[in-house]
């Protein structure tokens, strides 16, 4: 039934669409870009710029009444489309995603798991994905306002063994590789409560959402600062070391990084703007390619060292986000760490590709 479901898939895609991009841009790379690419309405995938990543993490499925589904994606054809086009790039589909309900629930029970799991599984192969990507945010904490139980979080072990056979098996029967990914909340408390060992002994891929560390408040900071300091101990550094010494591999380690920026309004005390307070909380974002148009409509460029940090002000709004210094500079932290590579939430808000585009060069020194 599941293979009947590919080869139905295989047969939307024309000769002409069959014969594109057949070279291995990942060749020369030193790590991995993972595209997480949001199902939206400004969803751009470009065959311009598919050589620059090398994993497509489709988002998101939901869960309803215990199953994973797609009924409500809209770019589900143009996805599949372009990844039988480009096929270089691994498809993934992600689960869940901030405020998505349904996993504690279904959950709860040994049957509830393996219902789940199997939905999920064939959801991956009736649309032709290689992998699937768990954004359960976050088990055991309701944080995101959803339903939540003490046992969550050995639950979400359980769910993924169920998933690594279901992976395993199609591996051995079709040849290739299949990947289990999960992504991981950056936050003190998330991090705590992983167990990186038994985590590691299950998983491909852990995606540390290492971006917005702050901006849930009225006091301006970096979102997504690779480095603690006395203002901010939240950092991708911090993540990786916490998240390495429970016993996950760093060579299955993600670094996040955020095609966004958060912009706070109306910020008092002046100087270069941060760790100000301001009027509003970073609730708003612009994307890269606002980004890197700041300077010319008047803000100052700023780099915190300390924190391997960009941002912008100009004496009124404040702008965290990332420029080609902190890009260069993180992919040479990672690159030490002999992490697995990079994954960015989301190609929506790069649709030009530029941050992808600096990745895969920094990745290329």
């Amino acid at each position: 039934m599941m293979m009947t479901g590919i080869t139905a898939a295989s047969a939307l895609y024309s000769d002409h669409e069959r014969a594109a991009e057949t070279v291995a841009p990942h060749e020369g790379r030193h790590g991995r870009i993972v595209m997480y690419a949001y199902d939206g309405g400004n969803l751009s995938l470009r065959d311009e710029h598919a050589h620059l990543i090398d994993q497509l993490n489709f988002s998101f499925a939901l869960i309803e009444n215990g199953e994973a589904t797609g009924d409500h994606w809209r770019n589900i054809e143009v996805v599949e489309r372009y990844l039988r086009r480009n096929p270089h790039i691994d498809g993934v589909v992600s689960v869940g995603g901030w405020g998505a309900e349904g996993f504690s629930d279904a959950c709860a029970t040994a049957e509830g798991r393996q219902k789940l799991a199997d939905s999920i599984l064939t959801l991956m192969d009736a649309h032709g994905f290689v992998g699937v990507d768990i954004d359960w945010e976050y088990p055991g904490s309701s944080a995101a306002g959803i339903v939540s139980r003490p046992e969550d979080e050995e639950n979400w072990y359980e769910l993924l063994a169920l998933l690594r056979a279901g992976l395993d098996e199609r591996q051995s029967e079709r040849g290739r590789d299949y990947l289990l990914s999960v992504a991981i909340g950056c936050g003190e408390e998330q991090l705590q409560a992983v167990n990186g060992g038994k985590l590691d002994k299950l998983v491909d891929q852990a995606v540390l959402m290492t971006y917005d560390l702050s901006g849930f408040d009225k006091i301006t900071g970096h979102h997504s600062g690779l480095y603690p300091n006395e203002d901010r101990r939240n950092s991708g550094a911090r993540a990786v070391k916490l998240m390495a010494e429970s016993g996950l591999s760093e060579g299955k380690m993600l670094l996040g990084f955020p095609s966004y920026a958060k912009v706070w309004r109306q910020v008092s005390g002046g100087g270069t703007g941060l760790n100000q307070r301001a009027a509003t909380s970073g609730n708003k974002s612009i994307g890269f390619d606002e980004q890197l148009a700041l300077e010319s409509q008047g803000y100052t460029a700023h780099y915190d060292e300390s924190a391997c940090a960009a941002y912008w002000f100009n004496g009124e709004n404040f702008v965290s986000g990332e420029n080609q210094r902190s890009i260069d500079e993180k992919i040479t932290w990672l690159r030490a760490n002999d992490m697995l590579g990079c994954a960015v939430w989301s190609w929506n808000s790069d649709p030009n590709s530029n941050m992808a585009s600096m990745l895969d060069a920094a990745l290329r020194k």
